[in-house]
């Protein structure tokens, strides 16, 4: 299964991946149990500083989650994330909630599709 990172239903570039951690595939298997295992907290505190509209809160949850799935090559979840930092830095409150479902949205496709790579890689 070669994901194609032009492909609407691709959530991360394998190729970039790959090219991130110079083919190492353990590492990319150790990455991937990191954001598994960190992921749901990161996601919920996103969600909590989403619900207290406290613009600087958002930018914080957001930017560590940008910074998580710019490291996957998740570009579209990694934007999703720019967008709610940026919506923070702006205090732009009244858009938090619909930036955020993008974020969860993005995210959650994510990881089915990276565990799926990982079981072809690993082949």
């Amino acid at each position: 299964m070669k994901e194609n990172k032009d492909s609407p239903n691709s959530t991360f570039d394998p190729e970039e991946l790959l090219a991130r951690v110079e083919n190492d595939r353990e590492l990319l298997q150790d990455l991937l149990m990191i954001f598994k295992e960190e992921f749901p907290g990161h996601l919920q505190a996103l969600r909590e500083a989403v619900e207290s509209g406290e613009g600087k809160r958002v930018v914080a949850a957001a930017h560590a989650l940008k910074g998580m799935l710019s490291n996957l090559a998740a570009a579209q979840a990694a934007a999703a994330a720019a967008k709610l930092e940026q919506l923070g830095r702006n205090g732009e409150v009244s858009q938090f909630q619909e930036a955020f479902t993008l974020v969860e949205t993005n995210a959650s496709r994510l990881l089915p599709q990276l565990e799926a790579y990982m079981a072809e890689a690993n082949k």
